[in-house]
């Protein structure tokens, strides 16, 4: 059964002649109370998505629907919640946030002796210096952007021309998506390969019965890659 969050009454967290380390703790606290509310709402969308409420409603599926419904918040946002707490406790979500745990996701596929989803903060991370210099840190001591430098690294490339960040973030959206579609014991796995500078790809581990939910998960993305944006603009030839 789902424990709902109820809001506290508002108040004012900017008070006069506040110190830097209040200022840190009132930012903190803050922080711990966005990591729980969308931990509440991953919880609440993976329930629409289980109980197939949204198909009973006559939508055509749990994205439709909070497309029409919940429109400030975007479908891969909904996925990221959906996806740690279908994988970590909110204990473990309040300790190292929803965006931190859910880049450990990603990572997971490269963790020795697979991932503790109880206690994750000992996973060790390979993490690239200023130099390229690698230097594993437990997870508990990466911040987000030591996280993405992480897997950058770990996604290497087969080319010496790296790929542009913006085919990097819809990757980004698509892994996430298909994540969202599958539960922990799937063990689908999404990786990103970089062909002769060319964005690829690769699933693995889709269950036959299932391979309906990957092709709702790309179909939930609309975003295109960059070299079919490319050919869409090219003028057609008379």
């Amino acid at each position: 059964m789902l424990n709902l969050w109820k809001p506290k009454e508002e108040k004012n967290t900017l008070q006069k002649d506040m110190t830097l380390e209040e200022v840190r703790v009132a930012m903190r606290q803050l922080l711990g109370e966005e990591n729980t509310n969308h931990y509440r709402m991953g919880e609440l969308y993976n329930y629409v998505v289980n109980q197939r409420l949204a198909e009973a409603a006559h939508y055509k599926n749990a994205q439709e629907y909070f497309s029409q419904h919940l429109r400030e918040v975007s479908q891969a946002a909904l996925t990221m919640y959906g996806a740690v707490a279908e994988s970590f406790s909110v204990q473990v979500c309040g300790q190292f946030g929803v965006t931190r745990l859910s880049l450990l996701l990603t990572y997971e596929e490269f963790v020795v002796g697979g991932l503790n989803h109880e206690e994750p903060g000992g996973t060790l991370i390979h993490v690239p210096g200023a130099k390229g210099e690698v230097t594993p840190k437990r997870f508990s001591e990466c911040s987000v952007d030591e996280m993405r430098k992480a897997l950058q690294i770990k996604r290497k490339p087969s080319s010496s021309q790296p790929l542009p960040q913006e085919d990097m973030s819809i990757a980004d959206q698509y892994m996430k998506a298909v994540a969202g579609h599958f539960t922990k014991g799937d063990r689908v796995q999404v990786q990103l390969r970089n062909t002769k500078g060319k964005p690829v790809l690769d699933f693995k581990g889709i269950p036959l019965a299932k391979v309906s939910k990957l092709a709702e998960a790309l179909l939930a993305q609309p975003p295109a890659p960059r070299e079919e944006k490319e050919a869409a603009q090219a003028p057609l030839e008379v």
